[in-house]
């Protein structure tokens, strides 16, 4: 594969990612501001605050993502090895960061045990809708495997030296090691 086609992927990843988070993060808004008009009569004030909290946490890491993601985006193309540091960095930290936001989410402060009240169940329901659950999983399933990817695929020897060289006048670049650059 050659190293254009290679930086367009990573270029592409990233874009999708960013896509899939600013989806999250409008879907987590909407939830949210819905959460805030809901009426309640049985489900307690601990587990709506925890609920709210929840997705406070989800909006704000699918914010902050999205906006590193695409920042990312607008100069993954360079050549500087600060690009590649910053995906190495990111990728990973922002993965973890969403796969603890699925697993730790909203719906764990209300789920159901089977015995509660018909009602109580619906207030749970409407406090944690079912598509809010496949949309935020999916979207933040997929963009951390992405992230995982792209930091796994920098990692190619092609694209380290594309990260590495400093482009000439002559639209080529030559790449010299640091045990050349240090002896010079």
């Amino acid at each position: 594969m050659q190293v254009r086609t290679q930086v367009r992927l990573v270029f592409w990843s990233v874009v999708a990612i960013a896509a899939l988070l600013v989806l999250d993060a409008a879907m987590t808004a909407v939830v949210r501001r819905n959460l805030l008009h809901l009426d309640t009569r049985l489900m307690s004030p601990r587990s709506l605050e925890q609920v709210k909290a929840d997705y406070t946490n989800n909006l704000l890491v699918a914010s902050v993502g999205a906006v590193l993601m695409v920042a990312l985006a607008l100069v993954v193309h360079r050549h500087s090895p600060k690009i590649r540091a910053a995906i190495w960095i990111i990728g990973p930290l922002l993965g973890l960061a969403l796969l603890c936001g699925l697993v730790g989410g909203p719906e764990w402060a209300v789920a159901p045990t089977g015995e509660e009240p018909e009602l109580l169940r619906q207030e749970y329901a409407k406090a944690v809708p079912e598509w809010y659950l496949w949309v935020h999983g999916t979207a933040e399933l997929f963009a951390a495997g992405l992230l995982f990817f792209i930091a796994g695929f920098v990692t190619r020897g092609d694209l380290r030296e594309y990260y590495l060289e400093e482009p000439t006048g002559d639209g080529g670049g030559t790449y010299r090691s640091w045990i050349d650059r240090t002896s010079a």
